[in-house]
């Protein structure tokens, strides 16, 4: 019964659910892992079809620039190395790493601008699309940020309206769950603000007739594969209503944590076999991506130390999750 309310749920909203949809590594360093031996342990050893490209924007007042530059043409070479290993959807995440001020209309208005470049980059590029992660690791929406509902929507119109028109066809992932976010953080003193005015700033990007748009949700990181179903159901449902229907294709996107429990501690978070069992769940409620949580670097072999023992048998699991 519940697969079948979660497919009705994304019918209304995405058309027929796909039968393989593609998966997703949070998140690879651009400054880092650009080459193609990096590529090729992501599409070959790993085997994921798409990653969270993070530090081409770090901060929302980084211009990235209107027209191509060594920055554009190295972003470029980036997508067409990694395709070659079936690293081929791509999107370039953005995080709220300083404060955020909605108080002055020069520092809104350099947002919008920065935003409409990246937005030309990632076309020049090839990158997919571009993924917004809205947590307020600084504050963002509410407390020093400043701000009002009305000023915070406006803002998210501009800037989605500047995303659009700069790229059309881009694909658009919103993270996290920003309606569940904000149910359970509303009565807490948050010292940054919280995540109250995410909602209108996602309500203003959702005015533009996106290509398709993804609502990527931390919820299914370790829920029970029965969890995984309600946690999309919800968020469906909690999407309802925030934008026309019709407006562009939606679909929820399920985050799976089964590697790293610290940014130093590469141990596993769950066994192979949960793994297997959640992530087989994940693929039957979406019709477009779901995506592996990496804390740290918890699928690579690096200064911190070794992958756990056992790392063939989770990429083992990754690779077969979606066998023809």
């Amino acid at each position: 019964m519940g697969k079948l309310i979660v497919m009705v749920l994304g019918l209304a909203f995405s058309g027929c659910l796909h039968a393989c949809p593609k998966l997703l590594y949070m998140a690879l360093n651009y400054n880092t892992e650009n080459d193609a031996i990096d590529a090729q342990y992501w599409g070959k050893t790993v085997g994921v079809q798409g990653a969270f490209i993070s530090y081409l924007m770090t901060y929302w007042t980084t211009n990235v620039g209107a027209a191509p530059t060594s920055l554009w043409k190295g972003a470029k070479t980036f997508q067409q190395t990694y395709a070659r290993y079936g690293v081929t959807d791509n999107f370039i995440k953005v995080s709220i790493f300083s404060n955020l001020d909605w108080n002055d209309p020069n520092v809104v208005n350099q947002y919008v601008t920065n935003f409409g470049n990246l937005a030309k980059l990632a076309r020049y590029a090839g990158f997919k699309g571009i993924a917004l992660d809205l947590e307020p690791y600084s504050s963002a929406w509410g407390g020093v940020a400043g701000g009002n509902q009305q000023i915070v929507q406006a803002a998210g119109i501009s800037i989605g309206q500047a995303m659009y028109q700069a790229y059309p066809n881009m694909t658009l992932i919103v993270l996290p769950d920003v309606v569940y976010e904000y149910s359970v953080t509303q009565d807490l003193t948050l010292s940054t603000g919280g995540y109250a005015l995410s909602i209108p700033f996602v309500t203003g990007l959702f005015t533009q007739p996106w290509k398709r748009v993804i609502m990527a949700t931390e919820g299914t990181y370790r829920a029970s594969p029965a969890s995984i179903v309600n946690w999309v159901n919800v968020a469906y449902s909690d999407y309802n209503g925030m934008f026309v229907p019709g407006q562009f294709p939606f679909s929820v996107a399920p985050g799976i944590w089964p590697l790293g429990v610290s940014i130093t501690d590469k141990s596993a978070v769950m066994s192979v076999d949960q793994f297997q069992q959640n992530l087989a769940t994940d693929y039957t409620v979406t019709n477009s991506y779901v995506w592996i949580f990496g804390m740290g670097t918890a699928w690579q072999s690096d200064k911190y130390g070794s992958v756990v023992s056992n790392f063939p048998e989770y990429t083992s699991v990754v690779q077969n999750a979606c066998a023809k």
